[in-house]
């Protein structure tokens, strides 16, 4: 006869220390005495999801250790401190100074940091340079954080070693999974069939909160709310038909911050939608570290036409250039790891299982995927003596998400080039809008001529408007009559402008959209 039950939120819990399901690691043995020896600090490190917060839950509860004698600091919530004791004394609502931090936690047993790593540069080295000196009062920390939480700590301070144990926390093995299966299982009376139970240590792979999910989307998906009475319940379902529902946990998470990537850094994303196609390419291969020869033969090496292969290799590195800095934008700074030409790495097991199952037509509709066909949404045509103007114009419409053809922005492509031959290219055939700058000096140089001539012609082969001036000066321009609309920057300034423009391209591609 069963003399407890619980809800199925009890027994299988993602978030929060699994009461009923906790499976101590390997080396719990060699943690536990860690916490029992005097003077020790203790550091666990390893990707979110692994259960390293709830094994020190686990570790303080085992031996008996009351909440009241652990203070517990966050660093999430103090990211934006820079020096290590103002984050305990705001923790603690005491003054900021080491003699009044100390005195606190001198009062209790353990002093426990989780999210280490969300903590400015110099809280951390602070942090790290005083745990020698807590050492020797007596004082006990636990640091909790990804993998280079041990590396930030010894970087500071490489004496550290004898006064902390460091613990790495990974993927656990087959074992481990399935006794956290089983015990789940018993609290609840109910069996999964070994298929689903096979599919379930498999796509986890082997991460605790991630087991946590799936057994917990199969359970509500066959109606178990609470333990079952009578005679265990089997659950036979097949984790195929389960997708949604299980991704449903983890794209309030990380949906948003993909999708930052596949945004990229604007002034380097281009017609080609590269970032995007780097996102999809993470998705489809289902390793943890894709070399970067492996990402361009799938984003790049599969185009045939030998135009528009060179301009996608030329976007892939250039969105590798800012690949570093979107990651970092995007939030995803601890979960994704780009060694500069190398690979990309992915650091979070369950950000690997996300991307494992995400749909990434749903990414590709926030993306709002251009269908242009033109590389460039616009090419500039200035005199070089108001270069500083015409500069600032590129940047603004780049901060707004357009792609602009800028002559010192592809110094690299134009190098040894006939000039000529490229640029003629770009005016007649790459960019959708003409802007040309109509200064005292355009008229008088030679390249101005060229490009005007260029993209009158280009004009003539367009069924919508192409050459868009912008008034400088007051000055005529063979070509180009009184009554084309233009703007003048006489009376607007160079933001108004960028405005002016992004408006006339979204316009044109909800009209292409229609």
């Amino acid at each position: 006869m069963r003399t407890l039950s619980y809800q199925l939120e009890h027994v299988f819990n993602e978030a929060a220390y699994p009461e009923i399901t906790f499976v101590p690691p390997s080396n719990y043995a060699y943690i536990r005495s860690s916490f029992k020896t005097p003077g020790k600090h203790i550091t666990l490190s390893g990707a979110s999801g692994t259960g390293k917060t709830s094994l020190v839950t686990h570790a303080l509860r085992d031996l008996g250790i009351p909440p009241a004698d652990v203070v517990w600091i966050n660093g999430r919530q103090y990211a934006e401190s820079e020096s290590g004791v103002e984050v305990i004394a705001r923790a603690l609502n005491a003054a900021p100074t080491f003699e009044d931090v100390t005195d606190l936690l001198g009062l209790v047993e353990f002093t426990v940091i989780d999210d280490f790593h969300h903590l400015s540069g110099g809280a951390k080295i602070e942090i790290a340079k005083l745990l020698k000196l807590w050492h020797e009062k007596g004082l006990r920390f636990v640091i909790i954080g990804i993998a280079a939480t041990a590396i930030d700590l010894y970087g500071a301070d490489p004496e550290l070693g004898i006064r902390n144990d460091p613990f790495e926390m990974g993927a656990q093995n087959d074992p481990f999974c399935r006794e956290l299966i089983e015990l789940g299982e018993r609290a609840l009376n109910i069996e999964f069939s070994k298929k689903l139970k096979t599919q379930i240590v498999k796509a986890s792979n082997c991460v605790p909160s991630v087991i946590q999910v799936i057994a917990k989307t199969c359970c509500i998906e066959a109606n178990i709310a609470e333990s079952q009475e009578g005679d265990p319940r089997i659950i036979n379902l097949d984790l195929k038909n389960l997708r949604d529902s299980v991704l449903r946990v983890f794209n309030a998470k990380y949906m948003g911050k993909v999708v930052a990537i596949a945004r990229g850094k604007r002034r380097a994303r281009a017609v080609h939608n590269t970032y995007f196609d780097i996102v999809a390419s993470i998705a489809r291969d289902r390793r943890s570290e894709i070399p970067i020869a492996s990402l361009y033969q799938d984003v790049v090496g599969i185009i045939s036409d030998s135009g528009e292969k060179k301009r996608k290799t030329s976007s892939f590195y250039n969105c590798l250039t800012n690949l570093g800095e979107v990651i970092k934008e995007s939030g995803l700074e601890d979960t994704i790891h780009y060694a500069k030409g190398k690979a990309i790495s992915i650091e979070d097991p369950t950000f690997r299982f996300f991307m494992n199952l995400v749909d990434i037509e749903q990414v590709r509709q926030r993306v709002a995927i251009r269908t242009s066909q033109y590389p460039y949404d616009v090419a500039v045509s200035f005199a070089g003596d108001i270069r500083q103007t015409v500069e600032e114009f590129v940047r603004a419409l780049q901060d707004r998400g357009l792609t602009v053809f800028y002559d010192f922005d592809q110094q690299a492509q134009l190098w040894g080039q006939d000039l000529r031959l490229l640029l003629g290219q770009v005016y007649s055939a790459e960019a959708q809008y003409m802007v040309i700058f109509l200064s005292n000096s355009y008229p008088e140089r030679d390249w101005t001529e060229f490009e005007m001539t260029v993209g009158k012609s280009a004009a003539k082969k367009r069924t919508s408007e192409y050459l868009l001036p912008i008034i400088v000066d007051n000055v005529k321009i063979v070509g180009i009559a009184d009554t084309v609309a233009h703007l003048d920057l006489r009376h607007i300034d160079v933001a108004k402008a960028a405005d002016i423009m992004t408006e006339k391209v979204e316009q044109a591609a909800a009209l292409g959209a229609a």
